[in-house]
């Protein structure tokens, strides 16, 4: 292998020179292969549809549970996650959400930013909550099976400054059908 000189190279020194033809390196071919493959990606990266993929958003909230052990939520966005989107085209963001129970509530918060309430479709059946905002600029979707069962007609939700709060009465072994409800 042959090192090439240029006049204006500060690494002139003939001790360089014996180094790189004894390890084999040609720095000018390896910086042109480099920057070939740079070319293409830049090219690929214009004409293809990155875009129509992103943003990706991925978070956890943790907090320690009334049994006293910690309990990690994920949310997010990340394709191949079978709780986003199940009835979505996998654009849509799990929204943060806190549950917390008592003795004869549970109580539900959503984090949903830049969004109004009239794009949010909030149901509530006995078993689960549903969650979908359709907003042109921002989806959320997500679905929570509740530990206990609740009485749907007795939801109430409060949408203010992105938060929407959701209290609903715990059921004692009731069977209802879903129920969709009216966000103040």
């Amino acid at each position: 292998m042959v090192i090439r000189k240029r006049r204006d190279d500060d690494w002139d020194d003939d001790i360089f020179d014996s180094m790189f033809d004894d390890f084999g390196f040609d720095f000018e071919r390896i910086n042109e292969r480099f920057r070939r493959i740079m070319e293409r990606m830049m090219k690929e990266s214009e004409s293809s549809q990155v875009g129509q993929y992103g943003p990706f958003i991925y978070g956890f909230s943790y907090k320690i549970g009334p049994d006293g052990k910690p309990n990690f939520q994920e949310f997010g966005n990340l394709p191949n996650r079978p709780a986003l989107g199940s009835q979505q085209d996998g654009t849509a963001r799990e929204p943060l959400t806190d549950i917390n129970y008592d003795d004869k509530n549970i109580y539900v918060t959503f984090e949903l930013p830049g969004v109004s309430k009239e794009d949010i479709d909030l149901k509530i059946s006995e078993e689960n909550i549903i969650i979908n905002v359709q907003n042109p600029q921002r989806k959320y979707y997500k679905e929570i099976d509740l530990r206990e069962p609740v009485k749907p007609e007795s939801a109430k939700a409060k949408f203010s400054n992105g938060i929407l709060d959701l209290t609903v009465e715990l059921a004692k072994g009731r069977k209802d059908s879903g129920k969709s409800v009216k966000i103040e």
